[in-house]
């Protein structure tokens, strides 16, 4: 990944310019092995900010995952899979802009 290609909070500049070797390379970078639950996420992520031009805070993006998979609209599973810092390192993944949420 070319980090001229991410702001100085690691968000990519150009969501357009997003790929699934970005989100590898971000997961790795935060020890998470991608399921197909994660990239499932990461796409409804993707579709929403493409769709609405908002990245998801906590509360959508637990009714994201809820749509997704039911037993994934939970907060407590989205830390498991993402990390306490949720929404951050979902965007990160996702490529899209920092959620409103963030500190």
């Amino acid at each position: 990944m070319d980090l001229a290609s991410l702001n100085d909070e690691g968000y990519l500049i150009d969501p357009k310019s997003w790929t699934k070797e970005h989100a590898l390379t971000v997961a790795k970078e935060y020890g998470i092995s991608l399921t197909t639950d994660h990239w499932r996420i990461i796409q409804s992520v993707r579709a929403f900010y493409l769709n609405t031009g908002v990245s998801p805070s906590m509360r959508p993006l637990v009714t994201l995952a809820r749509e997704v998979d039911p037993r994934l609209g939970s907060s407590l599973v989205l830390a498991q899979m993402f990390t306490n810092t949720t929404s951050k390192v979902v965007a990160q993944l996702s490529g899209t802009p920092k959620p409103s949420d963030c500190i």
